[in-house]
């Protein structure tokens, strides 16, 4: 006789069998490939149900091999991880008003996470004011669900050394892979400058999204390296796995990221010997010359590219020359951009046209001595400076904003790092810290915060970096 347990797990097996079937034979009958996700959608909400946390860990496993899908030439998303993003977020609301004491004693106080929310509060005031208020608000949610799936939720589940472990080896497995696909397609075609960007699909858009994720994550194998006694296996492979992701980075081709791997030992340094607020306003002094020297009296009109010698080179060397000699398509396509968002924020100073709306308008702001063959834009691609781009969305203010919330996380960042003893706990955070300037990196020749392949280490680094402070705050009191 079958019992009923038996018979309840034999009837939802049947009912997902048949929803299966069901769902196929629809997505072929209308053509829309995309119902065939329903049993699976099904069995994620019955997984968010019993145990959210096991969905939150699926969604980090999701995050190097989501990809690009649009329903419209105006409505996309990334597949599966948004939405099990949206999913999530709507889960962690209705956990925390059960259990409202599930995050860590006073996090929203820690200045960290009061950073974040004046940074979020001022988006949603700019897309109130934005002179397309619908797109602006749609950048304003997606921006809430990265931060209650990333930034809440990460403070509720990982509470440990343990969890975080969990957490890396999620990331790391399938986007090691995914690396290795990328790797293995590429040296069929010989390694070829020209062809890097046949490789990328389906996980990346590009090479330069794909290098991103990777340098970024870099500092993280170091830090699990650290986790395994010497000899073990775990330790050999994430040793092996260091300089299999500078190989990787190296093989992209993606000058921003060779940048970041140079500084890893630099910044670390920096941290070490509580050097970053030095480092910040070196480098704030440095960037004002500059501007104050291109824009004095149209000076970097005399910098325009010549059209006909600015172009794509499929040798890398040549590239990486051409980089210096400003004939490069892409850096000089750049430029081409940041002095149309220059002259965007003249008309809109304080609030910006709005998040999500540098792209729509910045055309009819361009110089035409700087474009290039290129600069007809097919894929949308914003200011490719993300303080460029949260100047001409967001004002003055919400630059402002976003440059607090930098100097905090550096700033109190080092702080907190050198106030905890245990030394575990520390290269945690020294870890974390390195993954923000891998970030901060990339920030400041892409505009990638809002990619599934960037912002989450941001937004998860931000949970992790309160959770340690009010953590080791709290056993400083208790030893008082």
């Amino acid at each position: 006789m079958i019992r009923s347990f038996d018979k309840l797990h034999l009837g939802a097996f049947a009912t997902l069998g048949i929803i299966t079937i069901a769902s196929v034979l629809l997505a072929f009958q209308l053509e829309l490939t995309y119902l065939m996700l329903i049993p699976a959608a099904i069995l994620v909400v019955y997984i968010g149900i019993i145990n959210f946390r096991l969905l939150y860990y699926l969604l980090l496993f999701c995050i190097p091999i989501s990809m690009e899908y649009n329903f419209s030439p105006s409505l996309g998303t990334d597949l599966p991880d948004e939405p099990l993003m949206i999913g999530l977020m709507l889960l962690t609301f209705l956990y925390l008003a059960r259990n409202p004491k599930a995050l860590p004693k006073g996090f929203f106080g820690n200045i960290l996470i009061v950073a974040l929310v004046i940074h979020l509060f001022w988006i949603f005031i700019t897309a109130l004011t934005s002179v397309n208020f619908l797109v602006s608000f749609k950048v304003f949610l997606s921006k809430i669900w990265y931060v209650t799936s990333f930034t809440v939720l990460t403070a509720i589940v990982i509470r440990t050394q343990e969890d975080l472990k969990r957490a890396f080896w999620c990331i790391y497995i399938p986007l090691t892979l995914a690396i290795a696909q990328v790797i293995a397609r590429h040296a069929l075609l010989g390694f070829a400058f020209e062809d890097i960007n046949l490789t990328m699909f389906p996980f990346f858009r590009n090479h330069v999204n794909y290098a991103a994720i990777v340098s970024i994550f870099l500092p993280l194998i170091w830090l699990a390296r650290s986790w395994y006694p010497k000899g073990s296996f775990k330790r050999k492979l994430l040793g092996f796995s260091i300089l299999f992701y500078i190989v990787a980075i190296y093989l992209s081709y993606t000058r921003t990221c060779y940048l970041a791997v140079l500084m890893i030992l630099p910044v670390s340094f920096m941290i070490r010997h509580k050097l970053t607020r030095l480092a910040l306003v070196a480098v704030s002094i440095i960037t004002l010359v500059f501007i104050s020297f291109l824009f004095k009296q149209n000076r970097y009109l005399h910098y325009a590219p010549d059209f006909q010698e600015t172009i794509y080179h499929e040798d890398f060397d040549a590239h990486l020359e051409s980089t210096f000699e400003g004939k490069d398509v892409s850096s000089m396509e750049r430029v081409y951009r940041w002095v149309a968002a220059t002259k965007m924020i003249k008309e809109h100073p304080w609030f910006g046209f709005g998040p999500g709306n540098f792209y729509p308008y910045y055309k009819s702001y361009t110089v035409t001595s700087f474009q290039t063959y290129v600069s007809d834009n097919p894929e949308k691609s914003t200011a490719h400076d993300y303080f460029i781009l949260v100047l001409s969305e967001q004002g003055f203010i919400g630059l402002a904003i976003f440059i607090f919330l930098t100097a905090v996380i550096f700033i109190y960042g080092e702080k907190i790092y050198h106030r905890i003893q245990e030394e575990e706990d520390k290269r945690i955070v020294l870890g974390v810290l390195m993954v923000f300037a891998m970030v901060y990196i990339n920030l400041l020749l892409s505009d990638m915060m809002e990619s599934d392949k960037v912002g989450p280490f941001f937004f998860i680094g931000l949970a992790l970096l309160a959770s340690y402070d009010i953590k080791h705050r709290s056993l400083q009191a208790k030893s008082e």
